[in-house]
C-alpha cells in the first residue's frame, strides 16, 4: 500500500523534529534569563542549527527535481545514499523539520523582536513555514480530490473525449432543424476550457455553450418525441457537460496547487536571502 509522506517510516521525521524541539527548549530554559539572547552561545547554537535547517530544506526543491546517480564515483554512492531517498522521505523531512523552525526562530532571537533586517528574516522565515503548512493541507487533500473527481482517468483523455462528443453532435445535429445546428454548433465553436489563472481558481463554468444546446435540443424534443437523432444527441451533450463540469473541477484544483508554489517558492528564497543577510549583518557588527 502507498505510505502517505506524514507516516513515512513510522513518523521518523515527526520524532526527530519533536526531539529537536525538546532538546532546543531545554537548552533555552537552563540558560540564566539576563543571558538568553542572539548572541549568546546557546542563542548562536539555536541559529546556527535553524540556518543549517533552512539550507537542508532546499536542497528538497533540488531532490525532487533529481531522477537517478551518477554512472560511478563517489557522487553515485552519495547519492545513491542520501539523494536516492524515496521523495516520500524527503517530503516528511521537508514538512516535520520545516515547523521546528516556528520553535527555532524564537527561541534564537529569544522573543526579542524589531525593525531591521533580523527581524524581517525571522517574519519572511515564519512566513515560509505557515504557507508550507496551507501546502500539506492541500497535498493531502487536493489529490484525493482529484482522484475522486476522474478515477483511474487521465485529463488528456476527458480532453479527447470532449473532442469526440463535439464532433458526434455536429454529425447528429447536420440533419436536425435548423436551431438545433445552430445551437450545437455554437457549443462546439465557443467552449473554452483554462484561461488565466484567476478563471481557472474561480472555477468559471465552461459548460453553459452546452447547456444552451441543451436546453434547444429538448425544446425540439417536445416537438418530436420520437425522433432517434434528437434523443442520441441529448445524450452526447449531457454526457459532454458531465466532462466539462469534472475538466473544470481537475484544472481548479490543479491551479490551487500551482499557486501556493507560485507563493511558497518565492518566499523561501526570500527567507533564504535574508537568513543570509542577518549572518552577514551579526559578523560584521559583533
Amino acid at each position: 500500500m502507498h505510505e502517505p509522506f506524514l507516516r513515512y517510516a513510522r513518523y521518523r521525521w515527526l520524532k526527530v523534529s519533536l526531539a529537536v524541539v525538546a532538546g532546543a527548549i531545554i537548552a533555552y530554559l537552563t540558560t540564566p534569563r539576563m543571558e538568553r539572547s542572539g548572541g549568546s552561545p546557546v542563542g548562536y547554537g539555536l541559529g546556527g542549527a535553524a540556518a543549517a535547517l533552512m539550507l537542508l530544506l532546499t536542497w528538497f526543491g533540488i531532490r525532487k527535481r533529481s531522477y537517478g546517480p551518477p554512472s560511478n564515483g563517489w557522487g553515485a554512492r552519495w547519492r545513491s545514499r542520501w539523494a536516492g531517498a524515496p521523495l516520500r522521505g524527503w517530503l516528511s523531512a521537508h514538512v516535520y523539520l520545516g515547523a521546528t523552525l516556528l520553535v527555532l526562530v524564537p527561541l534564537h532571537a529569544a522573543f526579542r523582536f524589531g525593525w531591521n533586517v533580523h527581524t524581517l528574516a525571522a517574519v519572511l522565515t515564519v512566513a515560509t513555514v505557515l504557507s508550507g503548512v496551507v501546502g500539506v493541507f492541500m497535498y493531502v487533500s487536493i489529490p484525493e480530490q482529484m482522484t475522486q473527481n476522474r478515477p483511474g482517468e487521465k485529463l488528456v483523455a476527458l480532453f479527447e473525449q470532449v473532442g469526440a462528443l463535439d464532433t458526434e453532435c455536429k454529425v447528429l445535429a447536420s440533419g436536425l432543424p435548423t436551431a438545433v445546428a445552430e445551437a450545437v454548433a455554437y457549443s462546439v465553436q465557443t467552449t473554452r476550457i483554462g484561461g488565466g489563472a484567476l478563471r481557472q481558481l474561480a472555477g468559471t463554468d465552461p459548460s453553459r455553450p452546452t447547456q444552451r444546446a441543451l436546453r434547444v435540443v429538448k425544446q425540439a424534443q417536445d416537438a418530436a418525441p420520437d425522433s432517434e437523432a434528437l434523443r442520441k444527441l441529448r445524450a452526447s451533450l449531457t454526457l459532454k457537460e458531465s466532462l466539462l463540469r469534472r475538466i473544470t473541477i481537475d484544472t481548479r484544483l490543479k491551479a490551487f496547487l500551482d499557486t501556493w508554489l507560485v507563493v511558497h517558492v518565492p518566499l523561501a528564497i526570500a527567507a533564504v536571502a535574508a537568513v543570509a543577510a542577518h549572518i552577514v549583518a551579526v559578523l560584521y557588527y559583533r
